[in-house]
């Protein structure tokens, strides 16, 4: 369903009035195809209309097209943005679920939740969260600090590399500064890469397969 409210539609007896003046919200439900999940997801967002100008094979504008689009704001449960490992603790899976459906309301809040997810990798691996100060009293540690706490106990500095990564895009949606999508993407690709070492060794899998190889044929 497409409904344009009335402060837009008033606008259309204006003389300047175009079709990209059109503010419109929809919602409407998917159904995944798969028969073994069947998956329903609500979805709501913005609408609008769109001019894309037509050309003729020399290049010359021949006339404009108007297309309705329509933009998610809203995915209840959100689709996952990468599998979620059943590997993964659930106290990670739960933070990853919130982060995916943040994603498509806001993208500096989703990347916020993204680093509380690391905080609770960190905490399952048992790297500690405080620690005294110089008097003797418990202080919570800095991201970065438990980060190179990390890297000291497993001897792991891509995993670690990747953390950072996180930790620094991450601050930037604590603090509310812009995310870009590129970087979201780019960073969710790391961050995948570096859960499934720690959780499945896939690097560890892929090296021993490697040596295998390598020994069968020599």
């Amino acid at each position: 369903m497409i409904s344009e409210p009335a402060h837009s539609s008033r606008q259309h007896g204006d003389e300047e009035w175009g079709p990209d003046w059109v503010e419109m919200s929809f919602a409407t439900m998917l159904t995944c195809d798969n028969i073994a999940c069947g998956e329903i997801v609500a979805v709501s967002g913005r609408a609008g209309v769109e001019s894309v100008d037509d050309y003729d094979h020399n290049g010359y504008p021949i006339g404009t097209e108007y297309s309705t689009f329509l933009r998610p704001r809203s995915m209840f449960p959100a689709p996952p943005l990468f599998p979620i490992s059943k590997a993964y603790p659930k106290s990670v899976q739960e933070e990853l679920r919130l982060a995916f459906q943040l994603f498509w309301a806001d993208l500096s809040s989703s990347t916020s939740r993204l680093r509380t997810s690391l905080e609770r990798v960190l905490d399952e691996r048992g790297i500690p969260a405080t620690a005294p100060d110089k008097k003797g009293k418990l202080q919570r540690l800095s991201l970065f600090a438990r980060i190179d706490l990390f890297e000291q106990a497993t001897n792991d500095p891509d995993s670690a590399e990747s953390m950072t990564a996180l930790r620094v895009v991450g601050n930037l949606g604590t603090h509310g500064d812009e995310v870009t999508e590129g970087d979201y993407f780019d960073l969710l690709e790391v961050y995948e890469d570096a859960l499934l070492d720690i959780y499945e060794q896939k690097k560890a899998k892929l090296k021993a397969k490697k040596q295998a190889l390598i020994a069968l044929h020599k």
